[in-house]
């Protein structure tokens, strides 16, 4: 491992594959040393147009247009987006109103269709964001990115996500099961896949969960933060940062150990092959696993 850290360092750093790697090379060497597993020195990171600043804008940005849309539409709207969806939700409710001698008013849960569109903001923040910074401030979507794809990725990829979700997170909540008990970590969500109850919601749900969702999140997971982290840290320290910030930015305490880990293997796939189109597909089975249990009950409840 240590004998062939410099070159995967490299790669890993300056975004370059295999094939650019003398391109790199040139252009860093002199400039750095990364002798100590990755880290580039104060010079090397003075090369760069951009790094934490417009990752941490950029995720801030990307949050504050979607809450302002949400609640636009949320005082536009008579929805109410924090009623569950379901008909025992809505028994429930008329149950207690009826009880209560109070006017029934059952609340009603958006619809997917609009669920989605209120996705697409945060979507262009995080995934098109960094790419614009790549296009216009650095070297380009593969250089700074890592944005290519090959064939390969694709079974490999979903191979990877599948067992992942299959095997890796049974096996995290197995073991933490004497500290937390026995927890419903699904329970966000099946708030969305309650909602699924006919077929163009049900392709809605894969929209978002199984393609939006990935490629967004590694654009700016594994191709800008995890790149961004690893101008300053090891390669493994900026696997690690960048999986526990991917864990930690998804507001759900309970699935934060199973995401750290996943977070981790999507990282080490971007840096062996230079490129996230491995860890978006891999990202893209491990989330489609997830719907079609829950959608479809299949597995444990």
């Amino acid at each position: 491992m240590a004998s062939a850290s410099p070159k995967r360092s490299r790669r890993f750093l300056g975004g370059a594959t295999p094939a650019q790697s003398e391109v790199v090379s040139s252009v860093t060497d002199g400039a750095s040393d990364t002798s100590d597993g990755g880290a580039a020195s104060p010079s090397t990171a003075k090369k760069y147009a951009y790094g934490a600043g417009a990752l941490i804008l950029i995720f801030i940005g990307a949050q504050l247009v979607s809450s302002v849309i949400y609640g636009i539409i949320q005082s536009r709207t008579t929805y109410d987006f924090t009623a569950p969806a379901g008909v025992g939700a809505a028994v429930g409710q008329a149950s207690s109103q009826f009880t209560a001698g109070q006017i029934f008013a059952i609340a009603v849960p958006p619809p997917l269709w609009l669920t989605a569109l209120m996705q697409i903001p945060l979507w262009l923040g995080l995934g098109g964001a960094p790419i614009w910074f790549a296009i216009k401030k650095g070297k380009g979507v593969v250089a700074d990115l890592g944005l290519r794809m090959k064939a390969i990725d694709v079974p490999i990829g979903l191979a990877i996500g599948v067992a992942c979700q299959l095997i890796l997170v049974p096996l995290v909540y197995l073991a933490l099961r004497p500290l937390l008990g026995v927890k419903d970590v699904s329970a966000a969500a099946r708030e969305l896949t309650d909602r699924a109850t006919d077929p163009l919601s049900i392709v809605l749900v894969f929209l978002i969960v199984g393609i939006g969702a990935p490629v967004a999140e590694e654009i700016y997971f594994r191709g800008m933060a995890q790149r961004i982290f690893g101008r300053r840290l090891g390669p493994w320290a900026a696997i690690l940062a960048a999986a526990a910030f991917f864990a930690a930015t998804h507001l759900q305490p309970l699935q934060f150990p199973a995401l750290l880990l996943f977070g981790v293997i999507l990282g080490v796939m971007a840096w062996r092959s230079g490129r996230i189109g491995p860890s978006i597909w891999a990202h893209v089975g491990f989330n489609v696993v997830a719907a079609v249990g829950l959608l479809f009950h299949i597995g444990p409840s």
